[in-house]
């Protein structure tokens, strides 16, 4: 008798643990989502949409907090000094990988930061002056290569940073090309040049060129993907080229290493619900964003971070500036 009711006691209890395992997690408060990058830019762009989605998922305010400086550190450093109790989280690209590399940081982003989840994978696009185009007579970038081989350092292309995101995009696409790099401080000074014809290319995003390109004044020249783009099938691509770029930036959601597992599946769920939401995929193919696969989980997130830590490790490597190694062999 005693055997049986042990028995039952015990089903009794694997259950009632196993309920409150599954229990669902709930916020009680309101939710900050640390934007590294100003207002109204490409991150911050794609970061308030979903916040409004999951305030309504989630049933409390989902509040973005932009803190800027640094090219990111700024916002890496805020939320580190932050508690891991599931109430803070941080929208990161891999520019903070890089910022992360090369030292910037005063922790291992890499080592103290999880990612939770991918929002966004957008496409780089090697853009062109209308104005350029003319005077110079290439209408393509096949073109273009070989008006640049014809012509050395007569085609100049705009940078903000040899050692960001999109100074790799370049770096891989135009390898062994004798091209004028030309320096700005801001993106929005780079692109009047661009539409002036002061420079001939440059290398950006899809979702922050757009209104650019429709007004007519620059005109997409390669999209830095494995196919053409939707959006632009004239276009040709990097991989049927040969060229072993397709590096665009990555929008995602990180946590603090620490923050409670049940409060990041939560989130998760949320942003997984709210990825399917009638009006994000409205604003997936307004910012061309639906040329890629978006959302991603956890699992799937971190992996397509660690592959993009070991390519950007490589090039920054290549440019003299790594100064941490993740992937250096053990000494014996």
């Amino acid at each position: 008798m005693k055997k049986v009711i042990c028995a039952v006691l015990a089903v009794v209890l694997v259950a009632c643990c196993a309920s409150f395992a599954s229990a669902e997690f709930k916020f009680e408060r309101k939710i900050s989502i640390v934007c590294p990058w100003g207002v109204g830019g490409g991150a911050d762009s794609t970061l308030r949409p979903m916040a409004n989605l999951l305030k309504s998922i989630l049933g409390q305010e989902v509040e973005v907090v932009n803190v800027t400086g640094g090219n990111g550190v700024t916002a890496v450093e805020y939320v580190y000094k932050q508690p891991a109790d599931g109430y803070t989280f941080m929208l990161g690209t891999q520019s903070l990988f890089m910022q992360d590399i090369q030292g910037t940081t005063s922790m291992n982003f890499k080592e103290e930061f999880i990612p939770v989840a991918r929002l966004v994978h957008a496409i780089n696009v090697i853009t062109a002056s209308k104005k350029a185009m003319e005077r110079k007579g290439y209408k393509t970038f096949s073109e273009m290569v070989k008006y640049v081989k014809e012509n050395p350092f007569e085609v100049s292309v705009g940078m903000l940073t040899s050692t960001g995101l999109d100074g790799a995009s370049l770096k891989q696409a135009l390898e062994g090309l004798d091209i004028l790099d030309v320096s700005y401080p801001s993106g929005s000074e780079m692109n009047s040049a661009l539409v002036g014809g002061h420079i001939d290319i440059m290398v950006t995003g899809t979702d922050e060129i757009e209104g650019l390109i429709a007004a007519g004044d620059v005109v997409p020249l390669l999209a830095l993907s494995e196919t053409r783009m939707k959006r632009y099938p004239d276009v040709e691509c990097s991989v049927e080229l040969g060229i072993n770029s397709v590096l665009g930036p990555a929008r995602g959601i990180f946590a603090k290493k620490g923050t409670p597992k049940e409060a990041i599946d939560a989130l998760v769920a949320a942003i997984e619900k709210a990825s399917k939401d009638p009006a994000w995929q409205a604003f997936l193919v307004q910012g061309c964003y639906d040329e890629r696969p978006g959302f991603a989980g956890p699992e799937e997130y971190a992996a397509a971070c660690e592959a993009d830590y070991k390519l950007l490790s490589d090039y920054l490597k290549a440019e003299g500036v790594m100064k941490k190694d993740y992937y250096a062999a053990p000494a014996k």
